[in-house]
């Protein structure tokens, strides 16, 4: 049975020089792939653009899964099918991936990561491979492999009627055309995750203004009215002398604890310390103050204060302590903790531990925020600004904060 050919093979003419077009071929892809809004629209771009510079008819791209899959029902897929319908040539270009030795052409790729060129399928595909490429009337196939690095993230394949040229100078435009197309995806990629992170911080900022607003007025705002309420009585009541000392006591003890609530605002809002003494210093100090006012007994173990971090870093260890001895004193009602600050050669890494009720059993780090207020995830985009990790261990019986802040992103961080 003789089988009909879905798209007739083109007669073979080749040009007079193949420079002009390799030279067009990879500005064209370069243009697309930077203009595309998204990861399938940077590989859609690039089918098309290289399908239209080469008349090749059909092509195909699959993002790898984390484990370098090329299978699988998670992987996103993006054809290139103009007179077709993609899911009839889907399910024939998915039989061309084996060799005659058996080996999948496409995973040889992702091992290699060089582009691989097969330049006659009717002999170097298994039968089911050669079946679906005479059904086709396809001839030969480029795949190209899109690095993150060292990582094979996608792979593109392109499907000719005629005869791909045999030279190194086309295998070396496609690799620069997978380079381009892998810095177009890792730039969306990129502004992707800073949009994410920019919502994130938007509204872990709104939600710590909320909760100043909160404590300013059900305690400031409340001593202040009380303050004011006192003083109109007494410019208008009638009190004995006795009476009329006490309503001025009472005043100017609201207005003390009004004053010392507006300084804790304050240096919670920016510790002056750390900036007049450094962070190891500052962290004393305030660890000395907080365990005075809380009642709670702290083991503080701490750099010598000749180490230099860069500023960002400082804040970054001064919230994330500040932080954990806050949720110490308010959730976990634990009668003791211990902070461990140690600078090595690496990084940076902080050790918050306490003795108090533990975490839900079934709560998660991301859930945490929602859980137990705004403080957790504050500390959690701080980190991941430094390129540091947090992680959090609870057993039902005292929780453990751990931090990881690498010294090197810190600087360039900071220096950003």
């Amino acid at each position: 049975m003789k089988h009909q050919k879905i798209y007739p093979r083109k007669s073979e003419v080749q040009p007079q020089s193949k420079e002009p077009l390799y030279a067009e071929l990879l500005r064209a892809a370069k243009v697309a792939t930077e203009d595309a809004a998204s990861v399938a629209d940077v590989l859609r771009a690039c089918l098309n653009k290289v399908c239209d510079c080469t008349q090749w008819p059909f092509a195909h791209a699959r993002i790898l899964t984390e484990e370098n899959e090329l299978s699988g029902r998670s992987a996103k897929e993006v054809w290139r099918v103009p007179f077709l319908d993609p899911q009839r040539f889907r399910d024939r270009a998915l039989r061309m991936n084996r060799l005659r030795s058996g080996i999948d052409w496409r995973m040889q790729m992702v091992t290699t990561a060089r582009p691989a060129v097969l330049f006659d399928l009717e002999h170097e595909l298994d039968l089911k491979g050669q079946h679906a490429a005479r059904e086709l009337g396809l001839r030969s196939a480029l795949g190209m492999p899109v690095l993150a690095g060292e990582n094979v993230t996608a792979i593109c394949e392109f499907f000719s009627s005629d005869a791909i040229p045999q030279d190194v100078l086309c295998e070396e435009v496609f690799a620069a055309i997978g380079d381009a197309v892998a810095h177009a995806i890792e730039m969306k990629q990129t502004r992707e995750q800073l949009r994410e992170m920019t919502g994130r911080l938007l509204t872990l900022q709104d939600d710590e203004r909320r909760r100043l607003a909160r404590e300013l007025h059900d305690t400031t705002g409340q001593n202040l009215s009380m303050l004011a309420l006192n003083i109109d009585l007494l410019t208008r009541g009638q009190f004995t002398a006795e009476e009329r000392q006490s309503k001025l006591n009472e005043c100017g003890d609201l207005a003390r604890a009004s004053l010392q609530e507006v300084r804790t605002f304050s240096y919670t809002l920016h510790p002056p310390l750390l900036e007049e003494l450094g962070v190891f210093s500052a962290l004393r100090t305030f660890i000395e103050g907080f365990a005075e006012r809380s009642g709670i007994l702290i083991d503080l173990e701490l750099p010598d204060r000749s180490v230099c971090v860069p500023r960002d870093l400082e804040t970054t260890i001064f919230r994330v302590v500040q932080e954990s001895l806050s949720n110490v004193h308010k959730h976990s009602h634990s009668p003791t903790a211990r902070v461990c600050v140690a600078v090595g050669a690496d990084g940076v890494f902080i050790q918050v531990e306490d003795e108090g009720t533990g975490l839900p059993a079934s709560a998660e780090l991301a859930e945490l925020p929602a859980k137990i207020g705004v403080g957790i995830g504050s500390m959690q985009e701080r980190v991941r600004h430094c390129g540091g990790r947090m992680q959090l261990h609870s057993h039902g019986a005292g929780t453990q904060l751990e931090v990881n802040l690498p010294l090197r992103q810190a600087a360039h961080a900071a220096t950003a």
